[in-house]
């Protein structure tokens, strides 16, 4: 698909940059990304992808708009409470750039309609911080071999992780996160959280993922964590884990 008249306009600035020729640029935006949750991280991932010139972004929430979502989640104000997340972010998404794709859909991922949702992604960016649902993504992801950022934040701090679910080498969440049972860890709704370290976070998460769309190998399979209040990225190397119970499909 050709660059309108406006993409050019809107993007200009970027189109100078040498990772970003217009034959780059055209391949770059074309990509396909699936955004589950569309909270305080989500909403400026999928802010700045848009920005960046990703067209094709689904949006996947079941949620609507919360008082109480307002600190953080940026794509809504006090006028969209009770309405559905992924209509407004979709209205204000198509803003940006009237010319992307948007498909808002308002559903919670399960194991019933995960492959009709996902299965056409070049990237999956996990937003949800639910651990089941995280699980069921991840699983997901590592059988149909469909690159895994997963992302989430709590208090004053964020973790950000790219997994490339590559064919032939086993590493995922569970190499990560290997019981089945909910840990014992704080929550948002429970401890509270920074607005702007979501947006730290996700910042960190769309960087990570524009890299990785460039073609750019770095610090894939590495645990970066993002702590706000002394302004630091501290990145663990993430090795396989032959007990995980994903590496028996490898």
């Amino acid at each position: 698909m050709s660059i309108s008249d406006r993409e050019y306009k809107i993007f200009a600035r970027q189109i100078i940059l040498k990772e970003f020729s217009e034959i780059k640029f055209n391949s770059f935006r074309n990509n396909k990304i699936a955004i589950v949750g569309m909270g305080g991280i989500g909403c400026p991932i999928s802010q700045y992808l848009i920005s960046s010139g990703i067209r094709n972004i689904k949006i996947i929430d079941d949620d609507i708009i919360k008082l109480s979502n307002l600190n953080r989640q940026t794509l809504y104000d006090v006028k969209n409470i009770n309405k559905k997340k992924v209509e407004i972010a979709k209205l204000r998404l198509n803003k940006i750039n009237p010319d992307s794709n948007i498909l808002a859909i308002d559903k919670k991922i399960n194991s019933k309609n995960i492959n009709n949702h996902l299965f056409d992604s070049n990237l999956i960016i996990d937003c949800t911080d639910n651990l089941k649902t995280m699980s069921l993504i991840n699983n997901y992801a590592v059988k149909k071999h469909i690159p895994l950022l997963s992302c989430s934040v709590v208090g004053f701090d964020g973790q950000v992780i790219l997994f490339k679910n590559h064919k032939n080498k086993h590493i995922c969440l569970k190499c990560l996160y290997p019981s089945e049972k909910e840990p014992m860890i704080s929550r948002c709704d429970q401890v509270g959280v920074l607005g702007s370290v979501a947006g730290l976070t996700a910042l960190v998460a769309t960087q990570l993922a524009i890299n990785f769309l460039l073609k750019n190998k770095e610090n894939l399979d590495k645990l970066i964590l993002v702590s706000s209040k002394n302004l630091t990225l501290q990145k663990i190397s993430i090795e396989t884990n032959k007990n995980c119970s994903n590496y028996m499909l490898y």
